[in-house]
C-alpha cells in the first residue's frame, strides 16, 4: 500500500449527527435544507442567532419542521456544527492528499531531495497556503463559520467537545505527515503549525479578498515550517 493509499485510508468515517433519523429522501432533503440555513445564520449573525424560528424562516418551512427533527436547540446547534465539519472535513482530506502527492510521485533522487532539505521546506508550505487560500478566498463563509463555532465552543460545554473532536483531524493528518518527512517532535510541531495557520487565517479574514497579500502569508509559514524542520532556507529575491 503506498503512502497516499494508506492515508485515503485513515480519513475518518462519516459524521455522527445527533437529531431525528430519516428514512425517506425527501425528509433527508428537508432536514439538510434546515441545517444548511443554519448554517448560514452562523455565518452571518454568529451561533447565539440560532432560534427554532429563524432557522424556519432562513429555511422557509414551518417552524414545526424545525422541532420535529430537533428537539431542542442545542440539538439544533450540534448538527449544525456537524454539518459545517463535514464540509470543512472535505477541505481537510483534499489538502492531506495533496501534501502526498509529490511524494508519491518521486522515487530515488528526487524522493531523497524532496524528504529534505529546502525542497521540503517548498512543498509543505505549498499546501499549507493553498489549504489557507482555499478556506479564505473560496471557502470564506466556511472560514467564518470555523471562528463563529471556536468562539461559542468556549461558552458552551456540549459544542466544546464535538469542536476538540473535529480540530484532530486536520492535527492527526499533519502529525501523520511530519512522522513521515521525519520530524523529530511531530505531534507539538503540528499544533505550532495549526496554531499558525489559523494566524493567518484570522487576519486574512479581516481584510477584502482581493487586500490579501500571499506573500506575506507564504513568508510566515515558510519561516515557521524552516524553524520546525530545523531547515535553512535561502531568502527569495
Amino acid at each position: 500500500m503506498t503512502v497516499l493509499e494508506r492515508m485515503i485510508s485513515n480519513e475518518p468515517n462519516k459524521i455522527q449527527y445527533q437529531g431525528r433519523k430519516t428514512s425517506r429522501a425527501g425528509s433527508e432533503q428537508r432536514r439538510r435544507a434546515i441545517l444548511e440555513a443554519a448554517l448560514r445564520i452562523v455565518v452571518r449573525d454568529g451561533v447565539r442567532a440560532i432560534r427554532h424560528r429563524s432557522v424556519a424562516k432562513e429555511a422557509q418551512v414551518p417552524l414545526a419542521a424545525t422541532t420535529y427533527y430537533f428537539k431542542d436547540i442545542q440539538e439544533l446547534i450540534s448538527d449544525t456544527f456537524m454539518l459545517y465539519a463535514e464540509k470543512a472535513q472535505s477541505i481537510v482530506n483534499v489538502f492531506s492528499r495533496k501534501m502526498y502527492e509529490p511524494l508519491e510521485n518521486a522515487d530515488g533522487k528526487k524522493l531523497a531531495e524532496l524528504t529534505t532539505g529546502p525542497k521540503l521546506v517548498e512543498v509543505i508550505v505549498d499546501q499549507l497556503l493553498a489549504y489557507v487560500l482555499e478556506k479564505t478566498l473560496f471557502s470564506r463563509e466556511m472560514a467564518v463559520a470555523d471562528q463563529a463555532f471556536r468562539y461559542e465552543a468556549l461558552l458552551n460545554d456540549n459544542l466544546r467537545g464535538l469542536a476538540g473532536s473535529h480540530a484532530q483531524a486536520l492535527e492527526q493528518k499533519l502529525i501523520e505527515f511530519l512522522n513521515l518527512v521525519h520530524s523529530s517532535h511531530p505531534k507539538e510541531d503540528a499544533q505550532i503549525l495549526i496554531s499558525t495557520l489559523r494566524r493567518v487565517e484570522y487576519e486574512a479574514l479581516l481584510q477584502e479578498p482581493e487586500d490579501i497579500n500571499k506573500q506575506d502569508q507564504r513568508k510566515i509559514l515558510e519561516r515557521q515550517v524552516s524553524l520546525i524542520l530545523k531547515i535553512e532556507v535561502p531568502e527569495s529575491d
